[in-house]
């Protein structure tokens, strides 16, 4: 199919009209997500660091926390206040 920009726009407008509001949004991010591809060639993924420590300091973590309780009473006692 050979269109010009103006055809497509038009058709991608009558598409539009028919969708409901929640899949316009999936499309308005979608093509915010290839503007920001073509103007960069590529959609940079933010690198992720975390900090480590050696697992001989997280032995001294031992002990902290107190298992047990009960879970339905402490949330009974939540929602009665």
């Amino acid at each position: 199919m050979v269109a010009n920009a103006l055809t497509m726009k038009i058709a991608m407008l009558h598409v539009l009209d028919e969708l409901p509001v929640e899949r316009i949004a999936e499309v308005l991010d979608f093509a915010l997500f290839l503007n920001a591809k073509g103007r960069h060639g590529s959609v940079a993924v933010p690198a992720l660091t975390l900090p480590t420590v050696p697992a001989t300091q997280l032995e001294t973590l031992t002990g902290l926390v107190a298992w047990g309780g009960d879970a339905v009473a402490d949330t009974e006692r939540l929602y009665e206040l």
